[in-house]
């Protein structure tokens, strides 16, 4: 075959190869931009606004991708980054393709109050019989509000005992919020009631009351209380170990030794009294009248500055606050007829109790030693 011939031929079909190539070159690239997947884009269907803490699920979004010639692809796989949309309302697309993501800006709305309220203040040591009560009306930022079914209310308490607080979590169907409360602690356990140092010291003798660190106090129950026991109180303050709620607290009691009694048919029970004058309920014997007549008999009286009456044996004799002389128990000193009172009988004077220490006065006279 002729060289010419051939050579024409050859560049005949060159022209013609590079030619095809160039436009199916061309259709490739045209392919390629409208079928191959540039950008992803998402809608949040359900609502224009999503509350705080709403639940989110893929199904809520429609989640596409776009090519460069406008190609819309709908995306079945995908994933929300749920931290995402807590930190700053925008949540983040990510499809299979790792190379493809994208934002939605949800819109947020922040709940502004939500209130809690209680049936009593809190406790501790009432912890059992606490239950916050929370109301159905939500608030929101946007001047929106919604009410929450009592059923749809889950509340949980914690109770932190360092701080002393008790965190309230409740949730509602667009957030969930919490309040905390100061829990109100016992600060102390007291009582203001004297104790016999005859008797055995138990928290169950004493009228305590249980003092809170907010300044209000209750008077206990006695069963809530118990103690350790001091058979013998001393005269004084006495610390009591009292538990209260499985926890310790020192009790103050003060004790004291109890003054002896002395019994009058028709008068009552009388203290004896180391000075203090005693009320008989009736006109006294005084310097004054010099006599006076009381319960059978006469009384006058016989001062020791006329007559010292050393010779007298009065153990703990001594002046008392209303000038009679009595002995270390409390008793008048007195003297009478010994066929009307033997030495050491006890009556009573119009004075208070008297012991008879002298005689060498008229039968059926009392005659009271004082100071007058």
């Amino acid at each position: 075959m002729d060289k010419v011939l051939i050579m024409k031929i050859t560049k005949k079909w060159i022209t013609r190869f590079a030619a095809c190539s160039a436009a199916g070159l061309a259709i490739g690239l045209l392919l390629a931009a409208y079928l191959i997947p540039t950008e992803l884009h998402a809608n949040y269907i359900p609502k224009a606004t999503v509350y705080e803490n709403d639940p989110l699920s893929e199904k809520d979004f429609e989640v596409y991708t776009t090519s460069r010639l406008g190609r819309e692809k709908k995306v079945e796989d995908y994933s929300i980054n749920h931290e995402f949309a807590q930190g700053n309302g925008v949540v983040k697309v990510s499809s299979e393709n790792p190379d493809l993501t994208c934002k939605v800006d949800l819109q947020m709305v922040p709940i502004v109050s939500s209130s809690i309220t209680y049936n009593d203040i809190c406790y501790e040591d009432h912890m059992a019989d606490y239950e916050p009560d929370v109301a159905e009306i939500l608030y929101y930022e946007d001047g929106t509000m919604e009410t929450v079914a009592e059923n749809q209310m889950n509340v949980t308490c914690e109770e932190d005992e360092e701080d002393h607080e008790l965190t309230i979590t409740a949730a509602g169907t667009h957030d969930v919020y919490q309040e905390n409360v100061d829990i109100i602690t016992v600060k102390s356990i007291t009582t203001k009631k004297k104790v016999s140092t005859e008797k055995a010291l138990t928290a169950k003798k004493l009228d305590l009351t249980i003092n809170y660190s907010d300044g209000t106090s209750v008077k206990a129950k006695k069963n809530d209380i118990t103690s350790d026991k001091i058979k013998h109180p001393k005269e004084g303050v006495n610390k009591l170990k009292c538990y209260y709620n499985d926890k310790a607290y020192i009790v103050k009691v003060k004790a004291y030794t109890p003054k002896p009694k002395v019994s009058f048919d028709g008068y009552g029970t009388f203290e004896l009294e180391y000075s203090a004058p005693y009320d008989v309920g009736v006109a006294r014997l005084n310097t004054f009248d010099g006599v006076t007549y009381f319960n059978g008999h006469r009384e006058t009286y016989y001062s020791q500055n006329t007559l010292p009456g050393t010779a007298l044996y009065i153990p703990g004799r001594h002046v008392a606050d209303d000038g009679t002389i009595r002995d270390g128990t409390g008793y008048i000193c007195a003297a009478a007829d010994p066929s009307f009172h033997s030495r050491y009988d006890v009556i009573l004077t119009s004075l208070g109790p008297a012991k008879i220490y002298d005689s060498g006065c008229p039968y059926g006279t009392i005659d009271i030693y004082v100071d007058w």
